[in-house]
């Protein structure tokens, strides 16, 4: 098998091994796309960082069947036409993906964990401006700009994360939430509108993308280590994160 690396995913390119291949996330056309299993394990070969850092490979890559090469660069040219490969190394994102926890033993405020404490005038004003930038960022900005000022701000921050004033911030966002949106069926803006609450406490959790093949589904929450902010342990299991900053 060829073994040179001559093609890359791009900056703006996820891509997460399931256990029917690879689903592959486009951050600035906020599209996913997929690879077989056969596919995937020529394109690993072929590519120099096919393997994401969130999600180690799947098993499945060293026993397909391999494809002929010819067949293998038709498909990675294909790719790269698609904007989904590249020829050329790519220059290093503006932010730092990171690995999440689902295996470990997960808690989750609001199920699990909760504390009270009372709703202050800045919460309120915090949690507006919150939601405002998770509206427009869910209606006009690619995945990649919301991925680049989370990844910016999180970068910068100086403090380590404090679980217990998390876990009260989140509190206080679930009693707002009803009087502003449903959570139902919004779970982007769900989970951009509460990182960018906390940010507004200088509280920088993981924010994550997962998807799942069978059946087919994509879903966002926010976690910090094994500790769920806005879902609980059964509607995350079932996902394996393609993106996590």
């Amino acid at each position: 098998m060829h073994t040179d690396k001559t093609y890359w995913l791009p900056a703006h390119v996820r891509a997460c091994s399931t256990a029917t291949g690879t689903v592959l996330l486009d951050l600035r056309r906020n599209r996913y796309f997929g690879v077989g299993q056969k596919e995937t394990a020529v394109l690993r070969s072929l590519a120099g960082n096919w393997d994401s850092p969130v999600a180690p490979a799947a098993s499945f890559a060293s026993d397909a069947e391999s494809l002929p090469l010819q067949d293998a660069i038709r498909i990675a040219d294909k790719l790269v036409e698609a904007g989904l490969l590249s020829k050329d190394a790519p220059e290093p994102a503006a932010f730092t993906p990171t690995q999440v926890d689902l295996q470990s033993l997960l808690t989750s405020v609001g199920h699990q964990i909760d504390r009270k404490s009372p709703i202050r005038w800045h919460h309120i004003v915090a949690f507006l401006r919150a939601c405002t930038w998770a509206r427009r960022s869910v209606r006009s900005r690619t995945l990649y700009l919301v991925a680049e000022d989370i990844g910016k701000q999180k970068n910068a921050a100086a403090a380590p994360f404090d679980a217990e004033r998390a876990v009260e911030l989140v509190s206080i966002f679930r009693r707002l939430r009803p009087h502003t949106f449903a959570a139902r069926d919004q779970c982007l803006f769900h989970a951009l509108a509460l990182v960018r609450f906390l940010a507004s406490y200088q509280l920088y959790p993981t924010w994550v993308i997962g998807v799942r093949t069978k059946p087919w589904a994509a879903h966002s929450w926010v976690q910090h280590g094994t500790l769920l902010l806005d879902a609980n342990p059964e509607e995350v299991c079932e996902y394996t994160a393609i993106l996590a900053i």
